[in-house]
């Protein structure tokens, strides 16, 4: 009796512990190209060993329901296939090697975006933040620690995407012959210019803002 007692708890944690490793989740990223540095659309990204899979949008991001054991498979005709194993990803820039062979010139024209306005509303009201005369002293730095955590959560793409991922910087350093302070002198322009509406673009299309940016200054250094 003993025996059958251990043997079912030992099947139970094995169940929870299979269940636990096959747990669905949501895996992000966008992926680029590894020269220029620019978002890739339509890339194909395919769990390994399965149909099922989705595809970049145009701005390079992806977005993929899998597990820790699963494997991505990233593919676009002309590039080298890449294969990422899932247990220990996070969302991060992902950078294609273009294939060493000769297919006919085809020229993407990609517009700028206008921000300029688009965001006008969220920033009054940050400019309207200001702490009532009336409130105790430990409600105003409760309210102050919650505008804190929503500019922190406001600001996280771009410190995932600028200031956390080294690719970005020597991607941009390498592509466009840059100094380090060179590199940084463009960025804090960058800042300068774009931070009514930086913190609120998704990955894919600060990626492209801030290449545009590069591509435009690199040459005033």
């Amino acid at each position: 009796m003993l025996n059958r007692i251990i043997f079912f708890a030992l099947f139970l944690a094995n169940v929870g512990i299979t269940a636990h490793a096959q747990k669905q989740q949501v895996y992000t990223g966008i992926i680029v190209d590894s020269a220029t540095f620019s978002p890739l659309p339509f890339v194909t990204v395919r769990i390994k060993n399965s149909m099922r899979g989705t595809s970049t949008d145009v701005q390079g991001n992806f977005s993929i329901s899998a597990t820790e054991r699963d494997t991505l498979v990233f593919s676009l005709v002309g590039y080298q296939a890449i294969e990422q194993p899932l247990w220990n990803y996070e969302s991060s820039i992902i950078r294609m090697t273009e294939k060493g062979i000769m297919l006919e010139s085809v020229t993407i024209e990609s517009k700028a975006i206008g921000y300029e306005g688009m965001f006008d509303d969220e920033n009054a009201k940050l400019a309207r933040r200001k702490l009532p005369f009336y409130l105790s002293k430990s409600k105003k730095q409760k309210r102050k620690l919650t505008w804190l955590r929503e500019d922190n959560i406001r600001a996280k793409t771009y410190v995932d995407v600028v200031i956390n991922n080294p690719e970005t910087k020597s991607g941009l350093m390498k592509k466009y012959s840059l100094t380090e302070d060179q590199y940084y002198k463009l960025l804090g322009d960058f800042n300068a210019q774009n931070y009514t509406i930086m913190y609120y673009l998704t990955a894919g299309e600060l990626m492209t803002l801030i290449n545009n940016f590069y591509e435009k200054n690199a040459g005033k250094k």
